[in-house]
């Protein structure tokens, strides 16, 4: 009886020079962005799962290649695994703010709670986005004179998350990262986006 045909894998210091010979190895980030609507009233959302020219649901928003990479939702292809080493993030400002809606904006922040979710294992990881966006020190100080508030030092700004042990994506594997809000986006963050990159190592079939 044939064996069935096994998915790439990770790339070792043995298998390397193999591998490359069938197929290829990339420097790939998978990214995805959601688009921020108070009106929607959705406590969860998620990155991943909204593809390349599919329309988000909650925000109506058609994504294009601005948007994302990913195409047909996050689902690794046939002939494809993965290994992330790192996720990051960028909160993608749309309008001017004001000192106060600069201050509902941290509290927004502060309320979510990312998760890392893989089909297999459920969640792989939890984490508060305050701290993915690299908040070390996140106060607002308003100084005697109006209009003249400042932010406090944050310390050294990463936006990055790195992994100690990597995340496995093999073939067919379906994933995404789930953002729980605890309070609703203010109105004046709408249109505003939160971007989400998987950082890592993409193997791809000859």
């Amino acid at each position: 009886m044939a064996k069935e045909k096994a998915g790439p894998v990770l790339p070792t210091t043995l298998n390397l020079k193999l591998f490359n010979q069938a197929g290829d190895q990339i420097d790939y980030t998978f990214y995805d962005r959601l688009k921020l609507n108070n009106a929607a009233g959705a406590i969860e959302r998620e990155w991943f799962v909204t593809g390349l020219n599919e329309t988000d649901p909650v925000s109506a928003n058609r994504k294009t290649i601005a948007d994302t990479n990913v195409r047909g939702g996050g689902r690794i292809p046939e002939g494809q695994a993965a290994g992330i080493f790192a996720m990051k993030f960028v909160y993608e400002s749309e309008s001017v703010k004001t000192e106060a809606q600069r201050v509902l904006q941290r509290q927004w922040i502060h309320s979510c709670v990312v998760e890392f979710l893989i089909e297999s294992k459920n969640q792989y990881g939890t984490w508060k986005l305050s701290e993915l966006l690299g908040f070390v020190d996140d106060s607002q100080v308003t100084a005697s004179a109006t209009g003249q508030a400042f932010e406090a030092s944050r310390g050294d700004y990463k936006g990055i998350k790195k992994f100690n042990l990597y995340i496995p994506l093999p073939r067919l594997t379906s994933y995404s990262v789930r953002l729980t809000q605890g309070i609703a986006p203010d109105a004046s963050l709408d249109g505003d986006f939160i971007y989400c990159g998987l950082v890592g190592i993409l193997n791809r079939a000859g």
